[in-house]
């Protein structure tokens, strides 16, 4: 008889209580580098429950989360039975004074099984979102100014538990999408247009199994080197992440490479780029101080290893034109060439020869590769075979010359320098 009479009085024990604010410390669920981008570490909680129809019962509430100020609003439709009760219903909750959202269907029982679908809707965001903004400003980035990005980004997870099964298992799905972003990496200009990524993971207790990732973007400016149609397709493993595949145009050709695996925590990797078809022309207009024109295709892999995410080394690298094409080279101011060669001991007689040649040369082998040296440094050898045209008189040309000194100031990609951001 007395929970029978509880139970009747239930709804009104419900609705007429008025309850504390409750709070909650999240900090142990925040790691040091996450605490650092907020200023409170604690969730509260107010809310009224009223009467809705049908017995249901509608929950508004509002509190903070973290830094945000949040609402929320439920219905809940309760079933009594004779040992248990079933409850179903519907939530949807905002951080105040931003676009940020999420929606929630849910059911559960008293035998303990139970279902929750969430929902956040695609949501536009870039540097100026009242939610992202302020965890910008506390993200340790001292090599990245002038950030600017705008996309959207969407996401949807679901998880439940059923009495054939002791644990919870959950999934997750989210993307972003028409992302454009662009900075400058240490003065270097970065750019991307038109990213597009999904990626998620699914779990059941303790373990959980990231999906592949594919993301896409239609260029990737790194300073004077621009990467279009750029791809990877990327899987997760127990301790790294295997990119099997990674490509992307440049130059008027093909740079691709395949099957790597990348610590995240170490952030190290050895990977062989291959390159395919690229223009001479706008490759050599990657060295630094190189002023002229080029034609003709060059080939070859550049072998390259990542060190703890700040370091790119090069190892026996090399770009050559096919067996059999010809190109033309025009260098129009050689000087910074002949300054290379006179750091290289070559004799002033050589280097005005060199000079003249470069002014118009016919080629047909062109050759560039990266040598380790026994200090530790990398040698850069040139390798032209062809004929020069001066004043109406052609000579045929053969000479091999090799730079030392400072190469990863004379390969200015600014790749070495986008990679240091991510430290």
């Amino acid at each position: 008889m007395v929970a029978v009479a509880l139970l009747a009085l239930l709804p009104t024990i419900l609705t007429s209580v008025t309850y504390p604010t409750l709070t909650f410390d999240l900090s142990r669920f925040l790691n040091e580098k996450t605490s650092a981008l907020v200023t409170n570490r604690t969730a509260t909680l107010n809310f009224e429950i009223a009467r809705g129809h049908a017995g249901s019962y509608n929950i508004r509430a509002r509190g903070t989360l973290l830094d945000w100020p949040f609402a929320a609003q439920a219905n809940i439709r309760p079933v009594f039975r004779f040992l248990g009760m079933d409850v179903s219903g519907e939530a949807e909750a905002w951080l105040s004074n931003t676009p940020w959202s999420l929606r929630a269907e849910f059911d559960a029982s008293s035998s303990g099984e139970w279902r929750a679908d969430i929902d956040v809707p695609e949501t536009k965001i870039s540097e100026n979102d009242p939610v992202l903004a302020p965890i910008l400003s506390r993200w340790p980035m001292p090599a990245i100014s002038n950030l600017v990005f705008g996309g959207s980004f969407g996401l949807k997870a679901s998880g439940g538990r059923t009495n054939g099964c002791l644990v919870a298992k959950w999934n997750a799905l989210g993307q972003i999408r028409g992302l454009a972003a662009s900075c400058e990496a240490k003065g270097i200009p970065v750019e991307v247009a038109n990213l597009r990524l999904s990626f998620g993971a699914s779990g059941i207790a303790n373990h959980v199994d990231v999906r592949p990732m594919f993301p896409r973007a239609d260029s990737i400016r790194l300073g004077a080197c621009t990467l279009t149609n750029a791809f990877a397709s990327i899987r997760a493993t127990e301790a790294a992440y295997l990119v099997t595949e990674a490509g992307a145009g440049c130059c008027g050709g093909e740079l691709k490479l395949y099957s790597f695996f990348l610590d995240p925590k170490r952030l190290n990797a050895g990977v062989t780029l291959f390159v395919d078809g690229v223009d001479a022309g706008e490759a050599l207009h990657l060295l630094k101080g190189f002023k002229g024109e080029a034609s003709g295709k060059l080939y070859g892999k550049i072998p390259l290893h990542l060190k703890n995410g700040d370091t790119i080394r090069l190892r026996n690298a090399y770009l050559h034109s096919s067996p059999g094409d010809t190109g033309n080279l025009k260098v129009f101011d050689p000087e910074p060439v002949v300054e290379n060669l006179a750091l290289g001991g070559v004799p002033e007689a050589t280097r005005a020869n060199v000079a003249k040649a470069l002014a118009n040369l016919t080629y047909t082998v062109l050759k560039i590769g990266l040598q380790p040296e026994g200090d530790g440094g990398l040698a850069l050898t040139l390798k032209l075979s062809g004929s020069a045209t001066h004043r109406d008189v052609t000579v045929p040309v053969s000479f091999e010359v090799t730079f030392h000194g400072d190469i990863e100031q004379l390969i200015n990609t600014g790749l070495k320098t986008a990679l240091k951001t991510r430290k």
